[in-house]
């Protein structure tokens, strides 16, 4: 499987800022921890304190709470935007 592309936003809830989109690719194969892992790192924050929302069709949201599912299985395509 090849690597798909996911456009990140960060959104401080707190500060109730938005962040610049950055971009990342990632396995399909990786789980929603090990993503929350990758972003932390681009973003230089702690891992558990992320929460994932992938925007799916029609600006649908969905939020990534299954650690332990993979990317795939969550319904990631070729783009995303989490």
């Amino acid at each position: 499987m090849s690597d798909v592309m996911i456009r990140l936003q960060e959104v401080d809830l707190e500060l109730e800022m938005i962040g610049a989109i950055r971009n990342m690719r990632i396995s399909p194969s990786r789980t929603v921890a090990e993503l929350k892992i990758a972003i932390a790192a681009q973003l230089c924050v702690p891992h558990h304190d992320i929460r994932c929302v992938i925007e799916r069709y029609y600006n649908t949201l969905k939020l990534l709470d299954a650690p332990s599912k993979t990317l795939h299985v969550e319904g990631f395509q070729k783009t995303n935007k989490v």
